[in-house]
C-alpha cells in the first residue's frame, strides 16, 4: 500500500471520528436525526386581546385531545397531580413531546437532574410504555415516566 492510500485511510477515518462525535453532541442537546410530527397537536396556544400593544400575550392551553391518536389517558396513583419528580438516567436533558410516545413532536427539554411536576394524566400502551404530562418552568408536555424518580418529602 502507498502512501498515499495510507494518508487516505487516515483522513477519511478522522472524518467519520468527526461526525460520529458531531452527532453524539448534538442528539445530547436533544436533536433528532428523524423529525416525526403529529396530526393533531397535544396542546395549542391561543392568544388574547391585550389591553395594550406593549403587554404581553395571554395565553390559554387547549388539552389534549385523546380521540385523535385512541389514547386512553387515565389518572394512576404511582404518579399524582402536582407531585414533584427528577430527570434521571438520560445523557442531558429528557424529551418533553406534544402527547404520549414517540410518535409526537418535542416540544422541549428537562434537563438531567431538573424538577417536573405532574399533572396526574397518564397514558399506558403495551407498545410505547407509560408516559405522563408534566410541566417544567417552561412548557407542559409528555415525558416517558422510565426516566423520572419521585423527589422524596421534606422531613419537617
Amino acid at each position: 500500500m502507498g502512501i498515499r492510500a495510507i494518508v487516505c485511510c487516515v483522513v477519511a477515518a478522522g472524518l467519520i471520528m468527526v461526525g460520529l462525535g458531531l452527532a453524539g453532541i448534538l442528539a445530547a442537546w436533544g436533536f433528532d436525526w428523524v423529525t416525526i410530527t403529529s396530526e393533531a397537536p397535544a396542546i395549542q396556544a391561543t392568544t388574547a386581546p391585550t389591553s395594550s400593544p406593549n403587554a404581553e400575550p395571554n395565553l390559554s392551553l387547549t388539552p389534549f385531545d385523546t380521540n385523535t391518536d385512541g389514547v386512553t389517558l387515565t389518572t394512576d396513583e404511582r404518579y399524582p397531580p402536582n407531585s414533584v419528580w427528577t430527570v434521571f438516567d438520560v445523557p442531558a436533558a429528557l424529551n418533553v413531546r406534544a402527547g404520549p410516545g414517540t410518535n409526537h413532536q418535542i416540544v422541549g427539554t428537562a434537563e438531567l437532574d431538573s424538577t417536573v411536576t405532574l399533572t396526574g394524566q397518564v397514558s399506558e400502551s403495551s407498545t410505547s410504555g407509560t408516559w405522563v404530562q408534566a410541566q417544567t418552568p417552561t412548557i407542559t408536555g409528555w415525558v416517558f415516566a422510565g426516566y423520572l424518580t419521585p423527589v422524596p418529602p421534606n422531613p419537617q
